[in-house]
């Protein structure tokens, strides 16, 4: 005899169902959530959300910084990328030491799908992560172009640390080999944001997952760690602390 849950019953477990989906506790610094669900024919989709709670830093601010990916109909490149760096932070928490880090990894569920579709990006999410994320805007995007971009609007102090970090990974890239060898271009972006600074990821599509997320993530590893020394100089290192703080942050961008 086949047997059902009452409907009552049903819609309790539904909902307690749903509740740990929208809600899930992924590791002791990340959390998983939906931020908003989407119908499109008939067919629902999920905005996914993750929030990161990184380590305190010595001064004991935090910032709150936002990241998206998979913006455009059939970036699927953006989209894995995020995704790969939000796990390579709960192996490596100290990456976003000092933040609080929401993540859309998929902006455009719909367009990621059906990649043939041309359907914006969902604006509500983007206006809720930009409103709780006040100190800035991480973009990643995927292009045909044979070099990665960065595209950056901010203040001078965040710009230059913003710049510097674009030539540690380039020296990087240049000493241990690697796909960008370099070659990584610069790019101010137009004043239209609506929060404090805006850093614009653009890697090649020809680059495979691994080697997208690897360049990336030395990147923001370079960008966070020049952008708290601008906010908090530390004094003066002699030759021999110099050569020693070279080598650790070689060691600290090996993959």
């Amino acid at each position: 005899m086949k047997r059902t849950l009452e409907s009552h019953h049903r819609e309790v477990l539904r909902n307690l169902l749903l509740g740990y989906i929208q809600h899930c506790e992924i590791s002791r610094n990340l959390i998983g959530t939906v931020e908003r669900t989407l119908e499109y024919k008939g067919i629902k989709y999920a905005v996914p959300g993750f929030t990161f709670y990184g380590p305190p830093n010595p001064s004991g601010e935090t910032d709150f910084v936002g990241i998206i990916g998979g913006r455009r109909s059939g970036d699927r490149t953006s989209a894995e990328v995020t995704l790969q760096l939000i796990e390579r932070l709960i192996l490596q928490p100290r990456l976003a030491e000092g933040l609080w880090l929401r993540v859309l990894p998929v902006l455009n569920p719909i367009g990621i799908e059906r990649k043939w579709t041309e359907v914006s990006a969902d604006k509500e999410a983007e206006e809720s992560l930009r409103l709780r994320c006040t100190d800035g805007i991480i973009e990643i995007a995927s292009t045909d172009r044979p070099w990665p971009l960065i595209g950056l609007h901010g203040d001078r102090t965040w710009t230059q640390a913003a710049k510097t970090a674009v030539e540690d990974v380039n020296r990087l890239y240049n000493e241990l080999g690697g796909p960008a060898h370099g070659q990584t271009q610069i790019s101010h972006l137009p004043d239209w944001a609506q929060v404090g600074w805006n850093l614009y990821i653009e890697l090649p599509r020809a680059w495979s997952a691994g080697q997208a997320t690897h360049y990336a993530s030395q990147y923001l590893l370079s960008f966070f760690r020049r952008w708290q020394a601008a906010k908090d100089p530390l004094p003066t290192f002699d030759e021999p602390q110099q050569k020693s703080a070279r080598t650790s942050f070689h060691h600290a961008l090996e993959y």
